[in-house]
């Protein structure tokens, strides 16, 4: 699999008269992990305008669809965090994120870009998830809020494929909860724009 986040422009060589190097072209934040046995990548760039999060299990961009919340419509007050009798401490489930995302607004506007998702309905329920973290992620850094697009390519559901199911059809079973909670948790981890 070819890798979103593969260096593909050369690295300066810091001058002689400086010995910081040159900031990199657009901040970027970027994880690898392995969700479900599926190699997962996550790629996010801030823009002036808007920021970018691209998350791809197969090393494609995906359908790129932006979602907006107007600057004047408050962001819902995030979950209760967990209990402690929620989750054994020493075992905590890969699910326990779900309880704790922040519920999307319904004021989220969701425009498709580029391309048409195989599930419409999953995709939408990912990109609403997706912008809410970020929306928060701006709002906790103490950034403006701005437009986020997301790319998104997820690698077909083993159950769909053995099945024989359309790829169109939206499967919420629990490898598809656990991949979603798996998602989110690497989205979750964004710090927040650099200054």
């Amino acid at each position: 699999m070819s890798s979103l986040l593969e260096e593909s422009h050369p690295v300066p060589l810091p001058s002689t008269s400086s010995s910081l190097p040159n900031p990199p072209p657009i901040p970027s934040f970027q994880l690898r992990e392995t969700i479900c046995d599926v190699p997962t990548e996550l790629l996010i760039q801030t823009f002036d305008d808007r920021v970018l999060v691209i998350i791809t299990q197969n090393g494609k961009v995906g359908c790129l669809t932006q979602a907006s919340l107007p600057p004047h419509i408050p962001l819902p007050p995030p979950p209760k965090p967990l209990s402690p009798s929620s989750s054994s401490p020493n075992h905590p489930s890969a699910l326990d994120i779900l309880s704790i995302l922040p519920q999307p607004s319904p004021a989220l506007s969701l425009t498709p870009l580029l391309g048409s998702p195989p599930s419409p309905s999953l995709y939408d329920l990912y990109i609403s998830q997706i912008s809410t973290l970020i929306f928060w992620a701006l709002e906790t850094s103490g950034q403006g809020r701005r437009n986020v697009v997301v790319g998104l390519s997820l690698r077909r559901s083993p159950r769909n494929q053995e099945e024989g199911q359309d790829e169109g059809e939206d499967v919420l079973d629990d490898g598809e909860r656990e991949r979603y909670a798996g998602i989110m948790d690497l989205v979750s981890r964004w710090p927040g724009p650099a200054e």
